[in-house]
């Protein structure tokens, strides 16, 4: 190829060059982000022709045109039909290995691809190109020891395995008719009821039949009220006011009127704390049962502990960590987050495409907080040596089966399973980050009621 050639086609190769060779890196200013750093490559004109020839070689094997057989056309014609692309071929590839060149030699821990752009030169020897590339960071270096956090804890006392076993015994409840009994909590409730405001039905405030529990919280406190003592066979009308943040437009607030009738009132029987209700649970009597009971309390509240000291571990350092993080990373991170919110949703059965036009810059401020933190724990890790050993692993994976009837299969599963594997790897990792901070800081601790940890209200 002629340098005349090599002049009429730089401009076209550069335009595909900058097209192939660009990563999915946002461009950032280098004041801006301070780990953004760039190189230059040169790629020797006399190089370009000489593989652009190679490549036209290759294109001619298989050129066809009218008059002639495959293979057997002209060189020249073969110039014509494919001098572009044989010489945008030749240029992204030495680009490329000029790129791999320069990136090794300045040692550099490199994060993505880079973009690379073509730089204007009159340069007749060499063709120039700028690559736009980020680093890792420097991880921030933290002080556990000026950190202060509370290390909750609970026991899980005689009275928790009792008020657990009230509930599993209530969730096995059943109903008896009871002529002339007044509603009162606990006993499920048949009625119509026909809701009216400013004398007009609105939409959802009519029912036939329809049962509820007393106490449960399932309708209005109001509405509870008023049905609780009735009869079968009564009716009445009350008003009610709505909650301002009730969650429908035209009721927020709103006052209105309710006929009610009783159709019927049940009251409820449990069944008999003893070894046959133990025995309906699969357990061999009451006392196996009690045990059983703690036992996976115990497993429930230490996991609903360790995920409550995890969390203020770990946003404490969120707000601790400043330093810059790749936004490479971070695009990807957000695109992570954006997938995990439109999973959400489509399991509950909204349409994914109702978020193809999502925008993912509104997931970025938490997606840089999520590799900032990556960064720094598998950072700490390393340098502290916190990853999970196999006793670990066998001892949690032991942890987790213990719930199941064949807890060997499953602790088999979850160490030869490669999801189940990961999961478990990631979460000791947390732990042994928490555990490694915890004892480092400042701590109090902090004995949390039952009831407070089973709900979360803590």
């Amino acid at each position: 190829m002629t340098e005349e050639k090599i002049e009429q086609t730089q401009e076209q190769a550069v335009e595909q060059t900058q097209a192939e060779a660009a990563s999915p890196v946002v461009e950032t200013n280098a004041a801006v982000n301070p780990l953004e750093h760039s190189l230059e490559l040169k790629v020797a004109a006399a190089d370009v022709e000489k593989l652009a020839e190679q490549h036209l070689k290759r294109y001619a094997k298989n050129a066809r045109m009218p008059g002639f057989r495959r293979g057997h056309v002209p060189m020249n014609r073969v110039r014509m039909m494919y001098g572009a692309e044989a010489f945008n071929e030749a240029v992204n590839e030495l680009v490329g290995r000029a790129w791999v060149e320069a990136a090794r030699e300045s040692k550099q821990q490199i994060v993505g691809a880079p973009s690379i752009d073509a730089v204007p030169t009159e340069d007749k020897e060499f063709m120039t190109f700028k690559a736009k590339f980020e680093v890792m960071p420097e991880i921030q270096k933290v002080d556990f020891t000026t950190l202060s956090l509370k290390r909750y804890g609970c026991k899980v006392d005689e009275a928790a395995v009792e008020k657990t076993i009230e509930v599993m015994r209530k969730q096995r409840v059943t109903f008896n008719v009871e002529e002339g009994r007044a509603a009162q909590d606990e006993d499920r409730v048949t009625l119509n009821f026909k809701g009216m405001k400013e004398g007009v039905a609105f939409e959802g405030g009519t029912a036939e039949d329809y049962a509820f529990v007393l106490g449960q919280g399932r309708m209005l406190p109001e509405f509870e009220d008023a049905v609780r003592g009735m009869k079968a066979g009564e009716k009445k009308t009350f008003p009610l006011t709505f909650p301002e943040d009730y969650g429908h437009k035209d009721l927020n607030g709103a006052s209105v009127e309710f006929d009610v009738e009783v159709l019927k009132v049940e009251a409820p029987t449990y069944p008999e704390l003893n070894d046959e209700f133990a025995e309906s649970l699969g357990i061999e009597g009451v006392e196996k049962m009690r045990e059983e009971v703690k036992l996976n309390l115990e497993r429930e509240v230490a996991a609903r502990i360790e995920n409550k000291n995890k969390a203020e571990i770990f946003e404490l350092l969120n707000n601790t960590l400043t330093y810059a993080v790749p936004q490479v990373l971070v695009e990807d991170q957000a695109r992570s987050v954006a997938n995990a919110y439109v999973q959400q949703f489509v399991a509950r059965g909204a349409k994914a495409d109702a978020f193809k036009d999502l925008p993912i810059d509104v997931f970025k401020p938490e997606a840089e907080k999520q590799v900032r933190l990556g960064l720094f724990v598998d950072n700490l890790i390393a340098e502290e040596k916190l990853a999970p050993t196999n006793e670990q692993m066998q001892k949690m994976a032991e942890t987790l089966a213990a719930a199941y009837e064949e807890p060997a299969e499953v602790v088999k599963h979850i160490l030869n399973d490669q999801a189940s594997r990961a999961n478990l790897v990631a979460r000791i990792r947390e732990e042994n980050v928490a555990e490694f901070i915890l004892g480092k800081a400042q701590t109090e601790d902090v004995e949390v009621e039952f009831d407070k940890v089973m709900s979360g209200q803590f």
